[in-house]
Order: C-alpha cells, then sequence, then structure tokens
C-alpha cells in the first residue's frame, strides 16, 4: 500500500533521489514511478510541482529543472547540465557547518549515528574551507530536554522537570502537564499546570535542566483563584542601567517613586539588595525588614572577619 510520506527529511531525501532516477527513466509512467518511491500519485505530483521549482543560482527558467509530467508521463531534459557538481563559498559553507552544530544540539543523546554523521560532515566541511577555528552555534536548550517536551505535548503527558527558579536562584523538580510552547520576547517558554504550585506556569525553556515523561492524572484548573502578584514600591536613589534593566523600567528620575509587581517576594528582595544604593524599597513593610535584615547580616559577617 503506498505512503503519504511528507516528513520534511524524507520528502528532501526522496526529491534529491528523483533527479538521477528520473534521468536514466526517461519516460517513466507517474503511477510506476509512485510505486517506486512508495508514495501515493497525489504526492508523487506535489514532489515534482517542487523539484520544477529548483535549480542552480539565478533561478531563470534556464537554470530549473525542466519537467514533463503533465500528460502522465515524466521526462527530465536538462538534468546532466545540472548534475556538475558546485562548489560552495566560503560564507554558504560557514552557514552550513553552523546549521549542522544547531541540528546536533538539538539532537537526543541516544541518536549517537547522527551526532557521528554530522561531525564527520562537519569536519570535511573544515577542510574543504580552510576554516582555521571551530564554530560553534549551540541552541539555548538541550535536545533532549526539547525531544521530552514535544513528545508530552503531543500524548497530553505529564513532566518532571528540573528547573532553574531566577527568582529564587534555585533549582527546583517539578511535575508539570504541559499546555504549550509559545515565545515571548525572543524567549521560549513552557505553559502548563505545575502541579507542585496548583496553578497554571510559565518556564522558560532554556531554564530547565533535565524533563523525564511520568504518569499524571488530568487536572482541573482553577479559573478563580486570586492574582499572587506582590505590588511593590521602590525610589530611584541613583539612576542606573543596570537598575533599569532589573525592574524594566526607563525614563526614571532621581526621587522619583515607581509602582511596580512581582510574583516572588523572594525576586523582589534579591533585586533590591542586588541594586545597591540605586532604590530604596518603600513598600511593602515586611519585605522592606527582610531587605534590612539581610543587609545587617551581610555586614555583621564583614565585621566578624
Amino acid at each position: 500500500m503506498s505512503k503519504n510520506i511528507s516528513a520534511p527529511l524524507l520528502r528532501t531525501a526522496r526529491l534529491l533521489d528523483l533527479v538521477p532516477y528520473l534521468n536514466t527513466h526517461q519516460g517513466i509512467a507517474l503511477k510506476e514511478l509512485a510505486k517506486h518511491f512508495d508514495v501515493s500519485q497525489a504526492q508523487m505530483s506535489a514532489d515534482l510541482t517542487t523539484l520544477w521549482m529548483c535549480g542552480l543560482p539565478g533561478y531563470t527558467p534556464l537554470e530549473l529543472m525542466d519537467l514533463e509530467f503533465e500528460s502522465g508521463f515524466v521526462s527530465i531534459r536538462n538534468a546532466a547540465t545540472l548534475s556538475k557538481p558546485r562548489s560552495i563559498t566560503f560564507q554558504e559553507g560557514v552557514a552550513l557547518l553552523l546549521g549542522l552544530d544547531l541540528v546536533a544540539s538539538s539532537l537526543p543523546d541516544h541518536r549517537k549515528d547522527l551526532l557521528t554523521a554530522i561531525d564527520s560532515l562537519k569536519m570535511q566541511l573544515t577542510q574543504v574551507l580552510g576554516v582555521p577555528i571551530k564554530l560553534s552555534a549551540v541552541p539555548s536548550s538541550s535536545g533532549t530536554v526539547a525531544l521530552s517536551i514535544a513528545n508530552a505535548i503531543h500524548a497530553n503527558g505529564g513532566l518532571v522537570i528540573k528547573y532553574h527558579s531566577m527568582y529564587k536562584d534555585q533549582v527546583t523538580v517539578r511535575d508539570v502537564i504541559p499546555y504549550e510552547l509559545v515565545t515571548i520576547d525572543k524567549h521560549q517558554y513552557l505553559r502548563g499546570y505545575c502541579c507542585t504550585a496548583q496553578d497554571s506556569r510559565e518556564f522558560r525553556v532554556d531554564r530547565i535542566l533535565e524533563a523525564q515523561p511520568i504518569d499524571i492524572e488530568p487536572v482541573v484548573e482553577s479559573r478563580n483563584r486570586e492574582n499572587t502578584k506582590v505590588s511593590f514600591s521602590i525610589t530611584v536613589m541613583h539612576s542606573s542601567r543596570d537598575m533599569t534593566e532589573r525592574f524594566a523600567v526607563s525614563n526614571v528620575h532621581v526621587g522619583e517613586t515607581i509602582e511596580l509587581s512581582s510574583y516572588s517576594r523572594q525576586w523582589i528582595e534579591r533585586s533590591v539588595m542586588a541594586s545597591g544604593r540605586a532604590v530604596s524599597l518603600i513598600s511593602p513593610l515586611d519585605i522592606r525588614a527582610e531587605v534590612a535584615q539581610s543587609a545587617q547580616l551581610l555586614l555583621d559577617r564583614y565585621k566578624a572577619e
């Protein structure tokens, strides 16, 4: 039975095989061609239409594939010209090396065969191009973590993740039911239900250190939970780039009081402490007292030394 293969990598490999096959099987019936590549006739027609738009740089009718298949029989006329090896430029080679590095970094750890093949191809390209240093383009998250997330979303399953929280500067383990992946401000986030916090959460994917599938019972999320954001106000004592980036504010002036909010009390305390003399926490008073206590402990340690 014919298969309707449409996976990008499989289709690309099939398109590459089509050119030499057609060159030695001129006038082959479309039905027979589809049977040989084990796809449907509709899929083969789509492949030939795609192949029609392929060729050499310039991409005019002189450089594109010259195919004929409307009659039900397939022929290719200029394959001999297009089959000549073409050298890649230095810039194209560098792009290939960086692309291969990204592909390798996104693969799961158990695909040693693909990782070995990529390393071999990168070494050959490096030698041909004469690149003096090893180029590297590493994605922000590991391929194993990305694969686990994708599988969990597809299967409506659960994950146990090891997550580095920047708010608390701690690594925590959480049980999560993932909903979707979203991109916010150029960062990818996993949006889902956190069983540990018993509420919806967003986890930056590049801060997920590990992700393993687990069985979790479906959870009916409460939509009427109270807003857990903590409001706080700071007075600007000294305007600096570090302060404006830390609190995501702009056009502030010395002496100005700013009203802000955060989901984490720990983040408020740590951010105020890290800002030094740049800001003064005005409210809430309990966090202000905690900041004062932490600052006093640090001063006492310096005096003790």
